[in-house]
Order: C-alpha cells, then sequence, then structure tokens
C-alpha cells in the first residue's frame, strides 16, 4: 500500500468542523490509542503515571513492548497496521 503524504492546501476559503471538540487531548488520544489496540488484537493496555505525572501505556500484544507516551504509542501502532495491511 503506498502512504498518503501531506501536501498545502489550496488557497482560498476553507471551513472546520468543531465537533469532538468537547474530548480534552487525553481522551482523544486514549480513545484513538484503545481503536487502534484493538486492531492488532491487544484486549488490554496498561496506563501508568510516573513520578513527574506523565503517563505512559504498553500495549499488551506480541511484538509491543516498554511504556510509552500515547503519541508514540499511536506512531507504533499505526506503524504496525501499516506493515500488516
Amino acid at each position: 500500500m503506498k502512504a498518503a503524504k501531506i501536501v498545502s492546501a489550496p488557497s482560498g476559503q476553507f471551513w472546520t468542523t468543531t465537533k469532538n471538540t468537547s474530548l480534552s487531548q487525553r481522551e482523544t488520544l486514549e480513545n484513538t490509542l484503545v481503536t487502534l489496540a484493538a486492531l492488532v488484537g491487544a484486549k488490554v493496555v496498561y496506563k501508568q503515571m510516573d513520578s513527574r505525572y506523565g503517563i505512559f501505556y504498553e500495549v499488551q500484544a506480541p511484538g509491543f513492548s516498554g511504556f510509552q507516551s500515547a503519541t508514540n504509542t499511536i506512531y507504533e501502532l499505526s506503524q504496525h497496521l501499516a506493515r500488516v495491511a
């Protein structure tokens, strides 16, 4: 599968949406994370807070190990899904 690319939008007017703006950034990241985790067959994702109140996640599925930030975990999940697609 050929990867999509990001390019500059054509000039002119554009419209934005406000859907899902009631969710916090944490909720948005966690919703994305659990959706992707389910696609790789994970039934559980561990969540751990460190001593500086940072939150880290570990996907409980073969090929995944170690706690990471939400964005890095999402990135790893998406890379895994891209390889198997």
